[in-house]
């Protein structure tokens, strides 16, 4: 034995001392073949532990024995693990070395995860009470360390957890060793994962350790030891994400504790932005308590000075005032807009007055972080803060311009129609910029930019030459980032202005395909892709005809793109390709064989890469080895590749129809798998496109249209029943365990469009989970709405974040869609849904919610015909009441709601109409929202259609015909010429009287493709004809109208 051991660490010196790589190889392949081959290299490594002078072998030899202890313990004789446990337990008091002691703790864990639970190694337990008791400060850093790795790797000790917690609240304010104390705190923070829910006493014992916590992680921070304070902030952070209320009763404490490390400059960087991330994820995990103890007021006047402090030149590099920004975004998306924006915003003017530029660029970065979570809050104030961006623009200052050309981008991208209405004034300002000497600034400029086209529309014509001749200068000229960004801004510029843009598209043409040659390095990878992803915009806006010359060699290019390994690239070809397929169809169909396999390989990545052992052990710096928990790294460049793969699967399916059915059962198959991936973007993606295969098969099986109801009156054909039996079950599955509330939004959003046009039979044998669903969003019990350990319950505020007002609506949006479908038999469902829904028309509800409500339940009498009888007197007082609206929005749909109302219930109102007439009739006048006059038009419609002897109608239709044609709400067209076909037919005194106003008012709409259904359309045609006939007067065939007369 003696032999052995001498040959096994003279080999272990070998592979740690030797210069010689061949050496090293193979010693350590003589370590796997000869010595580990044998279970007498567990009481050898011990050995060699316990006797060699060289900290390195003692460090080496217990690493590797406790991989040895898995392979060899159970193999050993009894009497040789007794020997090895009292050896090892030896051995870790008399070690001095901080390493070492560290690998054999681990070894000793390893031991007792096999021993512990089979007890036979009681003493284990008593003996680490009594390390970690002593008075020697060593053998309590031992005993503290090793109760640390056991807790590591196995749950031996979840018995004793109360004892521990008593052990702790000693060793937590040890009053010799810092060592102790900040092991403790990771032991707690291992400790924590195997408390329950159910175990008071200990979760109580717990939080009364919490201050003792901060007391030791300030320490540390003073102490300037920034690897024991990095390991205690990621306990605080792990405390944050467990479903117990351990930290709940310290929040405030804890907050204002990690403001002050956050703002405090002595400190290190890295360690102030590990305090701000820990708000950051407090934000999110704890909101509900947030509010109720009004931080965020504090939270936000600590975070605008840190906000405003120097960056570093290193864009990818965290920062404090970068984190800060961060946490003012976590604030604002998800929090009530109304406790942040106006807060933020007093601090945002102040800061624009500061004569220091990083103020003034503190306060422009901070509006662009605002804008996500603020929208609806932010519209009204949209002119005034307008004119704050406007200012930052022209900042003498080069890093507030740039600033500021980021909250331009904000702005852009999400109130593109207020920025399009203001373009007169920003463009000139964005040229300008782009014409500085400063390549950060141009960049942000061309960004800003960019994001206004996205929403210009016709606007852009009148800029069009000078901003093709400045984008194409700038395309020869610009370099690096800059020039992919142009790129970008020519593919916005050619979706704004459409065929327009076609006079550009041969000059672009040639300079863009030579680009998507490009592969010599990153930069050109990304200028390759760039360049792939606007082709697919301009051939979109240039049409097939004058693409289709340059398609084969395009596809090609873009088909090789695919091949160079590069996620990016991969991702904007598939945007390519669903562009090229939107545009071409069935052209496209050629294509498919070669791109769809790459999808599917795209759909399959794996990115989980795990750390596999090598033959030599890479130890960490504080000796702690990976060898048995392999780590998996997420990379998130690959979900977003399968991200774009989904999109693009669901996007050949429905603009190639039967082309892809070949493809079709594969798709589904990965795009199942796909709806639990751990990315919200991918678990979106797969389900908006397993949504769009049943609306594609819907509309492929050519199918008679639905009829409101259930029992089913049309059943769907076999191919979308079968399909349907897949991916419903799928979608509601992800529905029930989702967290992440967009995900839930776009999951209410695709089922509202395929419920439209499919109608009932897709829901059919789903109502009720449908029903449990939806009824725990409303009553905000749905797992995407819970917090984290907050027992204290729900807030009953008025006031919400945005994202979780869009969840409300998107979840009414889908009560509609199934009233629709549903018909009368949606009267058990409307029992419990229109009181919830009815709730949220409150004068102290924000408009977007009064909005959401009076409008869903429009959209219910609309779809329940006459089911919502019962449900009149619910819904008439909160309609009437609606119209008086102080917001444009909420009368619009309020009146849509009159109008349903009074065309559906079998209650008699007419007795109402009087008042519904005087509360109509402003809303025919002066309306900043054109769709409000035409909701009124459609009320008063369906009211005369109803009741026509309860409306003075003579009086009436002066004012309503005067209001048409219809400016935005072509939905309501169907009602309008029903009245006026009815009353022609019925040969009404006032139309006849009046037929030369109504004749212009049919010319207009016929002449727009898009504003009359194919129904009425073709009974205003045959109306015009009667007319003409009947009344040759009136000279129809020598007016526009004579073109329907054929």
């Amino acid at each position: 034995m003696e032999q052995y051991v001498a040959g096994l660490e003279q080999t272990l010196q070998q592979v740690l001392f030797s210069n010689d790589s061949n050496q090293i190889k193979e010693a350590t392949k003589t370590l796997s073949n000869q010595y580990f081959a044998d279970a007498n290299c567990v009481p050898a490594l011990v050995h060699i532990i316990q006797t060699s002078s060289q900290k390195e072998i003692r460090q080496l030899a217990a690493v590797e024995l406790r991989k040895q202890i898995s392979s060899w313990w159970t193999k050993l004789d009894e009497g040789v693990r007794t020997a090895v446990k009292a050896k090892l337990l030896e051995i870790i008091l008399n070690e001095q070395e901080p390493l070492p002691r560290h690998s054999t703790s681990r070894v000793i864990a390893t031991v007792g995860r096999l021993e512990i639970p089979e007890n036979t190694w009681n003493e284990l337990l008593a003996f680490l009470f009594q390390c970690s008791s002593s008075a020697n400060a060593g053998h309590r850093e031992v005993g503290v360390y090793v109760i640390y790795a056991i807790f590591e790797v196995t749950d031996a000790f979840a018995e004793n957890l109360r004892q521990l917690l008593e052990l702790f609240s000693r060793t937590i304010v040890d009053p010799e060793s810092q060592v102790v104390r900040t092991t403790t705190i990771l032991a707690l923070g291992k400790m924590a994962d195997f408390i329950e829910e159910d175990q008071k006493e200990e979760i109580a014992m717990f939080s009364e350790l919490v201050p003792h916590m901060v007391n030791v992680l300030q320490q540390c921070l003073s102490d300037s030891d920034e690897e024991s304070a990095a390991k205690c902030f990621d306990v605080f952070d792990t405390l944050l994400l467990l479903e117990l209320p351990i930290l709940s009763k310290h929040i405030q404490n804890l907050i204002q504790f990690f403001l002050s490390v956050g703002g405090n400059k002595s400190y290190e960087p890295v360690m102030r932005v590990q305090a701000l991330s820990f708000l950051m994820w407090a934000i999110v995990y704890k909101k509900t308590k947030i509010q109720r103890l009004k931080l965020v007021t504090p939270m936000i006047q600590a975070l605008m000075p840190i906000a405003a402090e120097e960056e570093p030149e290193d864009s990818d590099e965290d920062s404090p005032a970068r984190l800060a920004f961060k946490v003012i975004n976590t604030l604002a998306t998800n929090l009530p807009p109304q406790q942040v924006f106006p807060v933020a915003l007093e601090g945002i003017l102040a800061y624009m007055q500061n004569s220091d530029p990083l103020y003034r660029k503190a306060a422009m970065v901070t509006l662009a972080v605002l804008v996500e979570g603020s929208v609806d809050f932010i519209r009204p104030k949209f002119s005034d803060l307008l004119l704050v961006v406007c200012a930052g623009l022209q900042d003498p200052e080069a890093n507030v311009r740039r600033a500021a050309c980021m909250a331009l981008s904000s702005f852009a991208e999400e109130f593109d129609q207020e920025v399009a209405e203001n373009h007169a004034t920003l463009l000139p300002l964005v040229f300008n910029l782009m014409n500085e000497p400063t390549p950060e600034i141009t960049k942000q400029a061309c960004n800003a930019l960019d994001a206004i086209l996205e929403g210009l529309g016709e606007n852009i014509l009148q800029y069009l030459p000078v901003l093709m001749q400045k984008l194409m200068h700038m395309l020869d000229h610009a370099q690096g980032e800059t020039r992919a960004i142009v790129v970008a801004a020519i593919g916005s510029a050619a979706h704004a202005s459409g065929t327009e843009f076609t006079p550009y598209f041969p000059e672009v043409m040639k300079r863009l395909q030579h680009l998507m040659t490009l592969h010599s390095s990153e930069d050109e990878l990304m200028l390759r892709a760039v360049s792939t992803d606007a082709l697919g915009a301009i051939a979109a806006a240039v049409g097939k005809d004058a693409f289709r010359p340059y398609l084969n060699d395009l596809m090609n290019l873009a088909m090789d793109g695919l091949l160079l390994d590069n996620t990016r690239l991969r991702e904007c070809g598939y945007f390519f390709f669903a562009g090229i397929a939107q545009v071409f169809e069935d052209e496209f169909a050629p294509y498919l064989p070669g791109i769809v396999p790459q999808l599917i390989a795209s759909c399959q990545l794996d990115e989980n890469s795990t750390q596999v052992d090598n033959e030599e052990d890479i130890e960490s710096a504080d000796g702690e080895d990976t060898a048995e928990d392999p780590s998996y790294v997420f990379r998130s460049a690959i979900a977003d590749e399968k991200e774009v793969a989904a999109d693009t699967i669901g996007d050949f399916f429905q603009h190639t129809g039967a082309a892809f059915l070949p493809y079709v059962e594969q798709s589904v198959e990965e795009l199942k798998n796909l709806t639990t991936h751990m990315s919200d973007g991918v678990r979106k993606a797969s389900c908006g496109a397993l949504f769009n295969f049943l609306r594609t098969f819907y509309k492929l099986s050519k199918c008679e249209e639905w009829k409101a109801g259930l029992p089913v009156a049309i059943p769907l054909h076999d191919n979308v029943a079968q399909l349907n039996t897949l991916v419903m079950p799928t979608i509601l599955s992800v529905w029930e365990d989702e967290d992440d509330k967009m995900v839930v939004v776009q999951l209410c959003q695709e089922m509202v469009e395929t419920i439209k046009l499919c109608g009932p039979a897709i829901i059919a044998e789903h109502i009720g989970t449908i029903g449990e669903h939806l009824n725990l969003i409303f009553e905000k019990k749905a797992y995407c709405q819970q917090e984290l350990a907050d027992d204290e319950g729900l807030l009953d505020e008025d006031e919400q974040a945005e994202f979780d007002a869009l969840l409300i609506s998107s979840a009414s949006d889908l009560v509609g869609a199934v009233a629709a479908a549903l018909g009368e038999s949606f009267v058990p469902l409307g029992k419990v849904f229109i009181p919830h829904i009815a709730k949220y028309y409150k004068k102290s509800k924000p408009t977007s919610e009064r909005s959401m409500a009076i409008g869903c339940l429009g959209e219910i009498a609309a779809g329940m015909k006459g089911g919502i009888t019962e449900f009149t007197e619910v819904i008439y007082p909160i309609a009437l009441k609606a119209l008086a609206d102080e917001e444009a929005e909420v009368r619009s749909n309020a009146a849509f709601t009159v109008g349903a109302l009074c065309q559906n219930t079998q209650l008699d109102i007419s007795s109402q109409y009087p008042a519904l007439l005087t509360a109509l009739y402003p809303l025919f006048q002066g309306q900043r929202l054109e769709n409000v006059t035409d909701n009124a038009c459609g009320a008063v419609a369906r009211m005369i259609m109803r009741h026509p002897n309860a409306v003075p109608v003579d009086q009436v239709l002066p004012v309503f015909v005067q209001a048409l044609p219809l400016k935005l709400d072509y939905e309501e067209n169907v009602p309008v010429y029903d009245l006026l076909f009815s009353l022609i037919r019925s040969q009404n005194a006032w139309i006849y009287s009046n037929l030369n106003l109504l004749l212009p008012i049919f010319a207009d709409v016929l002449s727009k493709e898009d504003e009359l259904k194919v129904q009425t359309r073709a009974e205003m045609i045959e109306i015009i004809k009667g007319l003409n006939q009947q009344l040759p007067a009136l000279n129809i065939a020598e007016s526009p109208l004579a073109a329907y007369l054929q």
